[in-house]
């Protein structure tokens, strides 16, 4: 399956992110069943690119801000805590290497730790 955002860096936080529309994580929340409680993300449907990390190239930051991103995703996941789903996007590997980045981090994957990128729908902090 194949999705797309917009690309938007924050300058206060040194963070880039794809945003999305909210109907692609509002979709995969609603085939979630119905017995198991799950709550909206926090933040509006997004996958992170970089967050919480000192970017050594800052001559490209904001190289590419409103770039449309196309990103293949695979299944719904989830853990003890969050509901999520894969995200495989070439392009953004790319642009945390151009920004002196390493492919990924923690906090770029998902709870799992594969190696790849993630877009939360859900999750059961409270519940």
């Amino acid at each position: 399956m194949y999705g797309i955002g917009t690309l938007r860096y924050f300058d206060d936080e040194w963070k880039v992110n794809v945003r999305l529309d909210d109907d692609l994580a509002d979709f995969y929340r609603s085939l979630i069943p119905k017995h198991i409680h799950v709550n909206r993300q926090k933040f509006p449907p997004h996958i992170t690119v970089v967050r919480n990390e000192t970017v050594p190239n800052k001559h490209v930051w904001k190289k590419y801000e409103g770039l449309e991103i196309r990103f293949k995703y695979g299944y719904i996941a989830s853990g003890d805590v969050y509901w999520w789903l894969p995200v495989y996007c070439r392009k953004l590997t790319l642009i945390r290497r151009e920004l002196g980045l390493p492919p990924s981090t923690r906090l770029t994957r998902p709870p799992s730790n594969r190696e790849c990128f993630h877009l939360t729908v859900g999750n059961m902090k409270g519940l």
